[in-house]
């Protein structure tokens, strides 16, 4: 095994498997949700091809301090620029360790451009150079990256898995341990931002206020378009929050068992809410589509107005 991972150990042993008998291929696609522990798996898995000759620190991979490893990771996009300058370095044979690797994180987020640029260098592969690219989804990924590339799937992590990962690794409390496990939508490292950074809980209680509040007032957008505004950087969190929180309305209204509720420590105030399941899906869908329209880059205060309007009073 590769490293102490949970939810994906078979994965870890096919990686296992390619190193043991040297079959690793040129480039690796790691797919699967956000937080189901890709990155983690690559650096490990990059640790071990650069050790093939020689004893490399950890600390060399956790701070990207090896010559032979590149690590290009995602804020909003990856350009052409930011990927011939890797293909500049694949050219130059290893420093130190007989392979080179690149890590590139958040591979959907590269530019069409960046992906064609890419592509020639997995057509004609140096033998040295192993590139593990890593996708939430195959969406935006030209076919022709994907038929070159071997997959490797990762699975979401089963809520009782991450209940037990944190009672027993990080000795939470189970009460704590259950609600962690289940806003963490199978995401190892969301059950961790919520241990260790209490303010990320706090956001959520925040955010569930104000959706309260646009729910059963019919204010002017202006009263609650502040709270998105200051919190520009976390708001796929915060529509996130919401999402789940109308999901919780909507399986209440239609009977659901409670132990399916993700916001078990608000359930009282759940069973207070006079939505139906019909209008949180409504109001599911507008959050989506303002999802989409500001990645689409529309102008951030219209469209979160235009969102409020829209779903304002709904009740």
């Amino acid at each position: 095994m590769l490293i102490d991972f949970i939810g994906n150990e078979r994965v870890l042993k096919e990686l296992d498997n390619n190193l043991i008998n040297r079959d690793l291929s040129h480039a690796y696609l790691f797919l699967g949700s956000e937080g189901v522990g890709k990155f983690t798996a690559a650096k490990a898995f990059a640790k071990r091809i650069l050790s093939y000759d020689e004893d490399i620190s950890c600390d060399e991979i956790k701070d990207f301090a090896h010559p032979d490893l590149r690590v290009v990771r995602s804020k909003d996009s990856i350009k052409k620029l930011e990927i011939e300058d890797l293909l500049n370095d694949a050219a130059k044979k290893p420093y130190r360790a007989s392979n080179k690797v690149f890590i590139i994180d958040g591979f959907e987020d590269v530019t069409t451009s960046g992906q064609n640029a890419l592509l020639k260098t997995l057509e004609e592969p140096q033998d040295y150079l192993k590139i593990i690219l890593i996708s939430n989804n195959l969406k935006g990924i030209l076919p022709t990256i994907v038929s070159r590339a071997r997959i490797i799937r990762f699975k979401e992590v089963s809520n009782e898995q991450i209940e037990q990962f944190l009672i027993n690794k990080e000795n939470l409390n189970e009460k704590n341990a259950r609600l962690f496990s289940k806003l963490s939508s199978g995401s190892v490292s969301r059950a961790l931002k919520y241990t260790y950074n209490p303010e990320f809980l706090a956001l959520r209680d925040r955010s569930i206020e104000i959706l309260d509040r646009i729910l059963n007032v019919k204010e002017l957008p202006f009263k609650t378009f502040y709270f998105f505004n200051e919190n520009k950087e976390q708001l796929d969190e915060i529509f996130n929050f919401f999402i789940l929180f109308l999901r919780d309305i909507s399986f209440l209204d239609l009977g659901v068992d409670e132990r399916y509720i993700v916001n078990i420590d608000k359930l009282n105030f759940l069973n207070k809410q006079n939505i139906t399941a019909q209008d949180a899906v409504y109001i599911i869908e507008e959050i989506i589509n303002t999802q989409k329209l500001l990645k689409s880059n529309t102008n951030f205060e219209l469209t979160i107005e235009q969102f409020l309007i829209n779903i304002g009073g709904v009740r």
